[in-house]
C-alpha cells in the first residue's frame, strides 16, 4: 500500500456521508416546507372554490339569451312603441358578420376558442399587468364566457366584485361552456351587452347608431360597436368622438394582433372618421315621450289583449294594430289642447273610441285627459259603466226608422 495514496477507511467514508447529509439537510427541509405550504394552499383554495360554487345561482338559457322587446306597429307599418324590460333586437349567429365576431374575440378574449370558460393564462397575465401597471394587454382576467355570466345573473357594480362572486362566475362559466357551443356563447354575448342610449345588443346598436343592420356595416363601424360595451357612455361617438376613435383603433390593433385583418386594412379603417355613417334618425329608441303620450290608452288596451292571449311584453313579437296616428293625435288634442272646447276644469275627464264603421277597426282611443300617469285608467274601455243614452240610436231610433218607418222629424 502506497503512503502517498492511502485508502480511506470505512469510518472516514461514513463520516463524509454524514457531513454531506448535514450540509444538504436544511435546504431539503426548506423545499419540503415550501411544497407542503403550496399543497395546503392549493387544497384550501380548492375547498373554498367548491364551497362558493355550491351556492352559485342557476343559469338558464332564458337568462343567457336575454329579453327581446315586442314591437307595436300602427296601421301604416311604423313602430310606435317597443315593449319589454330592455330595448333589444335579437340576432342569430348566422346573421352576425364574421368580422364582428373576430373583432369581439380579439378585443375581449383572444383565447376564447382555446379555453373552457376559465383561462389560467389570461388570469396570470392580468395579475402581472396589475402588478406592473401595464395596460398593453387591453384585457382583464375574465373570459368572454365569464363576462356573459356576469351580465346574465350578477350585478355589474364594482362593489359586488368579491372573491365569492368571482368563484361563482368561474364555476358557472365552466357550466355554460359544457352546455353550449362557442358560436352560441358568442351569439348570447353579442345580443346581451349594453350599447348605451337605452339599447341592448349590437344589432340594436347598429340600428340606433347607423340605422342599418349589422350585415350592412363597414369594418370601422363594426370595430366601434365591438369596443363599446366596456364603456358605452364614454365610447359614444356622438358625445365623445375622441374616446370613441381611440377605442375603435384599439379594437383594430387587437384584430391585427390576432391576425384577423391586415395592418393595411386596419390603417384604412383608422383613416375613417368615427362619425362617418352616424344617423340622426334614431329608430331604435323606446319611443319619445310625446309619442307615448299620444298612444298611451291604445297601447294599454293592446297590452291587455296580448296578456289575455298568454303573451308577454318581452316575447319578441311584432304586433300590427289598426291605429291611425293622424286620427289618434287629433283625438288626443281634442281631449287635451282644443281651445274650442270649454272643459269645466282639468279634472274633467273623457273616454272616447274612434271606430271605422265599415270594418269595425279601432282607429284611435283616448282614455283620459290632463294626466301624467302612464297606462292609467282607460275610461274608453275600463269604466264598466252603462252606455246610457249613447245606445238609443242603435237600440231604439235605428230599428224604429228602419222597421216601423218612423219619421225622423218627430220627437
Amino acid at each position: 500500500m502506497s503512503q502517498n495514496n492511502p485508502k480511506k477507511s470505512r469510518a472516514d467514508i461514513r463520516r463524509g456521508r454524514q457531513f454531506a447529509k448535514k450540509k444538504k439537510g436544511p435546504f431539503k427541509r426548506f423545499i419540503k416546507i415550501v411544497l407542503s405550504l403550496l399543497v395546503l394552499l392549493f387544497l384550501f383554495g380548492a375547498g373554498l372554490f367548491a364551497y362558493y360554487a355550491s351556492s352559485a345561482p342557476k343559469i338558464t338559457r332564458t337568462a343567457l339569451s336575454s329579453d327581446n322587446s315586442t314591437k307595436i306597429y300602427d296601421a301604416g307599418g311604423k313602430v310606435i312603441s317597443r315593449l319589454g324590460s330592455q330595448n333589444r333586437d335579437y340576432v342569430k349567429s348566422n346573421k352576425i358578420p364574421a368580422t364582428l365576431k373576430q373583432a369581439v374575440v380579439s378585443i375581449e378574449d383572444r383565447r376564447f376558442y382555446k379555453h373552457h370558460g376559465v383561462d389560467p393564462i389570461r388570469i396570470v397575465g392580468a395579475a402581472l399587468s396589475n402588478l406592473t401597471g401595464s395596460s398593453l394587454g387591453m384585457q382583464g382576467g375574465s373570459t368572454l364566457t365569464q363576462q356573459l355570466v356576469k351580465l346574465s345573473v350578477f350585478s355589474t357594480a364594482a362593489s359586488d366584485r368579491t372573491l365569492k362572486r368571482k368563484a361563482q362566475e368561474a364555476w358557472l362559466a365552466i357550466q355554460v361552456e359544457n352546455h353550449y357551443s362557442k358560436a352560441q356563447i358568442l351569439e348570447f354575448y353579442i345580443n346581451k351587452v349594453y350599447m348605451g342610449n337605452g339599447v341592448y345588443g349590437m344589432q340594436t346598436g347598429a340600428e340606433f347608431y347607423y340605422n342599418k343592420t349589422l350585415n350592412q356595416l363597414t369594418l370601422p363601424q363594426l370595430a366601434l360597436l365591438a369596443g363599446m360595451p366596456q364603456s358605452p357612455k364614454y365610447y359614444n361617438p356622438y358625445l365623445y368622438p375622441k374616446y370613441a376613435t381611440e377605442r375603435r383603433n384599439q379594437v383594430l390593433n387587437a384584430m391585427v394582433k390576432n391576425k384577423t385583418i391586415t395592418s393595411a386594412q386596419a390603417q384604412r379603417a383608422k383613416n375613417t372618421s368615427v362619425k362617418s355613417g352616424l344617423t340622426k334618425n334614431h329608430t331604435k329608441t323606446s319611443g319619445s315621450a310625446k309619442t307615448s303620450r299620444y298612444v298611451d290608452s291604445y297601447l294599454k288596451q293592446t297590452l291587455e289583449e296580448l296578456k289575455a292571449k298568454g303573451y308577454k311584453a318581452n316575447s319578441g313579437l311584432k304586433v300590427y294594430t289598426n291605429l291611425n296616428m293622424k286620427a289618434q293625435k287629433k283625438l288626443y288634442n281634442v281631449a287635451n289642447n282644443d281651445p274650442s272646447i270649454a272643459y269645466p276644469n282639468k279634472r274633467f275627464q273623457v273616454g272616447a273610441t274612434l271606430v271605422n264603421v265599415n270594418n269595425g277597426q279601432v282607429m284611435a282611443m283616448q282614455g283620459s285627459r290632463k294626466t301624467k300617469v302612464s297606462f292609467g285608467l282607460n275610461r274608453a274601455v275600463q269604466t264598466g259603466r252603462s252606455s246610457g243614452s249613447t245606445a238609443k240610436p242603435i237600440m231604439d231610433y235605428g230599428p224604429a226608422i228602419e222597421y216601423l218607418k218612423y219619421p225622423t222629424y218627430q220627437p
